[in-house]
């Protein structure tokens, strides 16, 4: 079977190495299953040092320079020549989950940002920064883009792994080096400019763009699951840090697993990461098909509630931070791979369903569309529903504490993942079945409507209101980015589907940059008077009555493109008009 071994003890290698750890930790020094020093004790401790993380990036370099040089040939094309059969299809879909498990580790950051500002000594607003630049490189979102509509998706998988992995290794730069202070800020916020980069535009959005392609009768399911695997990935990284690294080994070492994770993923998963032929693209069939399917919504359905679960059980003191914990997580969001072992080889392509080049897409220029009305009413409510969902995720605990709330904050995150997550799955499949009744477009108004609403329930602030608001919140920002991904496909079609989504996802960036990085602390600052903390209705209520405003703009521009699509799709009418006219409207 097709590198099964290997790809199968991808979970026991990451299990080994935590648990490995463990156990020379005991062995050395007790002192390790403390709280770890800042400083030179500490990093002599990890017996990590500046060349360990250079030797990685020297490892990851090395890597991408062969695949793009010496192996330049097959990035020509999007499908490998082997006649592989229809079960392309499982190690496409169960690959790409994996690749979204180390893409997923950037949204953990805010687990360990204050370690990282009490590791670098420096002031919350450089740890902030830091950050915050993980949105940043989504402002060049459509280059990612670009290599996927030019290249295909294996050469934008293999780059990203590896920036990935190497803006890891930055931020350990940071941690164990000599630097002065200055130099480490600017170290980690370039690994941090480029892991988020990476993680976003070269992993999570090219992955999803290829099975968006790859399955167009369940566009939505598969890019749903995907998205779903995102979330859960978040919380898994998150619980791997709090669970088994913060109190035993510090996050030196934690930085190094985040780099080794996806340079590894990233290469053993390279030859399954493709844009499947037409013979390939059919809905599910047999029954073997259907119940891998179901095990895999199972499987995640499962993780999701023991990630929430234990997460609510530590935060609340509950329950003792355990190695134990972080690796069932980690075994429940690995167990995907078993299912391989079930794919058995099908029918053969013939050589003309073979090769499928990205010069034979169909569609609208990136050109054409960006001169389109509708391009911009769907980047507006992206905006809109991002900056939102952002701001009340990131800043519950805070919210809550001006309320008097202060213990209700796990639970706010736990229902804000917990209602995100399954959204994503259960809009997935559903838009796919009833599109005939309740299309693409419905959802997307659906999802904006639940965004304003939330809003507006989060700005009484009172308990109830926070956590009714939460819960929309979440239901929103699950389906929109379920649905939003088929939705650019079917309405430009393949030509340069990358570029187009590429760019819309600037406007990740643009909300959070205006929203969480200015609007909010601004806010919250002014209602504080000074004061090191504010207490009160109104610290961020202005906040949420503006947000508010901004979702029924949001509402305003998918209502609009509803009607808009309603009879046709860009792809079909922009085309007419630009023959007839010259220029699109």
């Amino acid at each position: 079977m097709r590198g099964g071994i290997v790809l199968l003890a991808k979970a026991c290698l990451l299990l080994g190495c935590i648990r490995l750890a463990a156990a020379d930790a005991s062995c050395e020094d007790a002192s390790l299953l403390q709280v770890p020093k800042i400083g030179e004790d500490a990093i002599r401790k990890h017996r990590i040092t500046t060349e360990t993380f250079l030797g990685m990036v020297a490892a990851a370099l090395i890597f991408l320079t062969w695949e793009f040089f010496w192996g330049s040939r097959k990035y020509n094309e999007e499908v490998s020549t082997a006649p592989r059969g229809l079960s392309d299809r499982w190690w496409l879909v169960i690959m790409s989950a994996m690749i979204q498990v180390v893409s997923g580790s950037v949204y953990a950051m805010g687990a360990w940002q204050n370690d990282l500002r009490d590791s670098l000594e420096i002031s919350m607003t450089s740890a902030t920064i830091i950050g915050a630049m993980t949105f940043m490189g989504n402002l060049a979102g459509f280059l990612g883009g670009m290599m996927f509509d030019r290249y295909g998706p294996k050469s934008a998988v293999c780059l990203g792994s590896c920036c990935l992995s190497i803006g890891y290794c930055l931020i350990g730069v940071a941690l164990v080096s000599g630097l002065g202070k200055e130099l480490k800020v600017l170290l980690a916020s370039l690994g941090s400019l480029l892991a988020g980069y990476s993680s976003v535009s070269l992993l999570d959005n090219i992955t999803c763009m290829a099975c968006s392609i790859s399955f167009p009768q369940n566009r939505a399911a598969a890019v749903g699951y995907l998205k779903a695997v995102l979330a859960t990935a978040g919380g898994l990284w998150a619980l791997l840090w709090v669970q088994v690294f913060r109190n035993r080994f510090g996050l030196v070492p934690f930085m190094a697993i985040s780099a080794i994770a996806p340079f590894v993923v990233g290469v053993t998963s390279l030859s399954s990461i493709k844009v499947l032929p037409p013979h390939c693209r059919e809905p599910l069939k047999d029954r073997g098909e259907i119940a891998r399917a179901l095990t895999l919504v199972f499987l995640l359905t499962v993780l999701t509630c023991f990630d929430v679960w234990a997460g609510y059980e530590y935060a609340k003191g509950l329950g003792a931070s355990s190695w134990i914990t972080g690796s069932i997580a980690l075994a429940l969001q690995m167990s995907p791979l078993l299912l391989l072992v079930t794919v058995r080889e099908s029918s053969q392509a013939s050589p003309s369903e073979r090769i499928c080049s990205p010069r034979n897409r169909s569609g609208l220029s990136f050109q054409t569309a960006f001169k389109g009305m509708d391009f911009w009413l769907l980047w507006a409510c992206q905006f809109a529903v991002f900056g939102a969902g952002v701001a009340t995720n990131q800043n519950l605990a805070l919210i809550l504490e001006t309320t008097g709330h202060d213990s209700a904050s796990s639970l706010g995150v736990a229902l804000f993942a917990l209602t995100s997550a399954l959204s994503r799955i259960v809009v997935g499949i559903l838009s796919d079945k009833y599109q005939a009744y309740f299309t693409r477009f419905h959802w997307l108004t659906a999802g904006a409507f639940c965004a304003m609403i939330g809003q507006f329930l989060v700005s009484l602030m009172d308990l109830t209101g926070i956590m009714t608001g939460t819960c929309l919140m979440g239901l929103s920002f699950g389906s929109f980015y379920t649905i939003i991904v088929p939705m650019v496909n079917e309405m430009y079609g393949n030509l340069e589907f990358g570029k187009m989504w590429g760019a819309q996802m600037s406007s990740q960036a643009a909300a959070a940059l205006l929203i969480v990085c200015h609007l909010m602390p601004m806010v919250y600052r002014n209602a504080a008077g000074g004061k090191d903390v504010c207490q009160g209705p109104g610290c961020y209520r202005p906040s949420f009555l503006l947000l508010t405003v901004l979702n029924a703009v949001g509402l305003a521009s998918a209502l609009a493109l509803q009607v808009r699509n309603s009879e046709s799709l860009p792809v079909t009418r922009l085309v007419t008009e630009t023959k007839s006219l010259g220029f699109s409207s």
